[in-house]
């Protein structure tokens, strides 16, 4: 009996030192278990929205690039939203470990949703998440907090939170990167986006995109489309190329070089890039200098263009029809000989600092001198920033002609007409009552339009004498410059409509109308 003890005692002994050898290698690898990169633990409830849980990040992962944030992403039930992890310590096996915890109505109601968790922009992990079928007849709706959309980290944003804050007219999407991808299914109505970015601003009219005429023409689906806008510093050539630009001029940058860009993009191909638009948008740059004349600018190649500019404490808006690279530019004072003591002194003074007039060399201005057809449509496009697309489609602008591309934007833009005959007359000197159709016209471009009835003209026009010489053309707008105070009558009972324009007159009644639209 005794021999047969032994034999039970001996099994009985190596069993558990087997099971404690199993025990130990368990205890040993727990750590490991727990802290493995990825999820640890994840819990949540589907009536408050309450979303808890714990992560890890290998080391390897975290080496690569230290100090991203760590954060989730929450994809389901039409609903796209972000949590970021709050830093809890490293553990013994090298890994960071993470904690996760936000209440949200947004998330509330999800029946089937995925989580994916990020290192700074690398997905290291995602688990799909199952939750109980609501009662029959539950419908969500995603709430949304005033008008404002916290894009993603890769910048893209929620179809129904979007669509939710346009409700009221108008969007607000914040980025921390370059760009917005704006769902295109949630841009189908009126209204404005504006997005706001570490450097800057965007503020993208809906009206100017159609996208359910854009997906039409480009044979997607309105589901499968994006716009993208960014906002991003210039950077290669391009910048080089842009700051040598800036230094050419004798100005001196107060702003990074910003590329402003929208595209239509279908999964990772671009469909189209939107460069112009009929209408004037706004931007803001950052400001990371002060100047003692600061001034907006496209720069186009090795070419500074300017562009309407109103200057903030921080930051500075401009206001151009088409995308490409902006900075903002502290601009040598101006000074002209023959402007001291002249009426006009400070007005062209005032729009010569913000390069939309120039002087005739040698320090004059020649502010009495007769203005061209030519030279005031140069002016006015300088003025707005306009850019052509086209060629002037006028029999007597040749493509050579020095003012060939001013007068085609101009009449791109619907300032000037032309003749019946199809001519221009670039060298004709331009009429008061010419130069007062083409900055009506402008100021309507600008957003700001001056309509009038047929007894308002009439009685507009009736305290002048010389009102028979207006031609019958230039009857409603010569009255629209009256009532907008752009022009003003040469006497207290005469408005010279067929008298010609000086270049002082010019200028101020382009300052006139660039203050009546607010755009400077």
């Amino acid at each position: 009996m005794k021999g047969g003890e032994n034999i039970v005692r001996k099994l009985a002994i190596r069993k558990t030192a087997g099971l404690m050898a199993l025990i130990m290698t368990i205890s040993l690898m727990l750590p490991i278990i727990a802290y493995a990169a990825g999820f640890i633990s994840f819990e949540y409830d589907r009536d408050s929205g309450k979303i808890t849980a714990k992560v890890a990040v290998g080391s390897e992962v975290y080496s690569e690039n230290p100090g991203q944030p760590v954060w989730i992403k929450i994809l389901g039930d039409d609903v796209t939203g972000v949590v970021y992890a709050t830093y809890r310590g490293t553990t013994k096996e090298g890994e960071y470990y993470y904690e996760i915890s936000v209440t949200d109505a947004t998330y509330a109601g999800l029946n089937e949703f995925e989580v994916e968790l990020y290192y700074g922009e690398t997905l290291i992990g995602s688990r799909k998440h199952t939750v109980q079928q609501p009662t029959p007849g539950f419908v969500y709706i995603p709430p949304t907090t005033g008008n404002v959309v916290k894009a993603n980290p890769d910048g893209t944003v929620s179809a129904s939170a979007l669509k939710a804050a346009l409700a009221n007219g108008s969007a607000t999407v914040e980025i921390s990167g370059e760009v917005a991808k704006l769902p295109a299914s949630a841009l189908t109505g009126s209204g404005v986006v504006t997005i706001v970015s570490p450097i800057g601003s965007y503020e993208l009219p809906l009206d100017v995109l159609n996208v359910e005429a854009l997906a039409k023409e480009l044979g997607v689906s309105l589901d499968d489309l994006l716009i993208v806008v960014t906002i991003a510093e210039a950077k290669g050539d391009a910048k080089t190329a842009a700051e040598n630009a800036i230094t050419a001029a004798g100005a001196k940058a107060l702003s990074p070089v910003v590329d402003f860009k929208v595209e239509v993009v279908s999964g990772d191909k671009v469909l189209r890039e939107i460069k112009k638009f009929g209408k004037f948008v706004k931007r803001t740059v950052k400001t990371t200098a002060k100047g003692n004349n600061p001034q907006g600018s496209r720069i186009v190649g090795d070419e500074l263009q300017t562009v309407l500019t109103k200057v903030g404490e921080d930051e500075v808006a401009l206001y151009s029809t088409t995308n490409s690279l902006y900075a903002v530019i502290d601009v040598p004072a101006k000074s002209f000989a023959d402007l001291v003591n002249h009426w006009s002194e400070k007005d062209v003074t005032k729009l010569a600092n913000k390069l939309i007039v120039e002087g005739t060399g040698a320090g004059k201005f020649e502010p009495n001198r007769d203005v061209t057809r030519a030279e005031f449509a140069a002016m006015i496009v300088r003025a707005l920033g306009l850019e052509a697309t086209e060629k002037a489609p006028f029999s007597d602008v040749a493509d050579s002609a020095w003012y060939a591309e001013a007068v085609a934007a101009a009449a791109e833009y619907g300032i000037v007409n032309g003749y019946t005959d199809g001519t221009f007359r670039p060298n004709n000197k331009i009429t008061r009552q010419e130069l007062a159709a083409m900055v009506v016209r402008a100021q309507k471009l600008a957003g700001k339009e001056v309509v009038l009835s047929g007894a308002e003209v009439a009685s507009l026009l009736s305290g002048y004498k010389d009102a028979g010489k207006i031609g019958a053309w230039a009857r409603t707008e010569l009255a629209a410059a009256i009532k907008a105070e752009i022009v003003k009558g040469r006497s207290s009972n005469t408005i010279a409509p067929t008298a010609t324009a000086t270049r002082a007159e010019a200028a101020v009644m382009i300052l006139r109308f660039l203050t009546n639209v607010d755009f400077i």
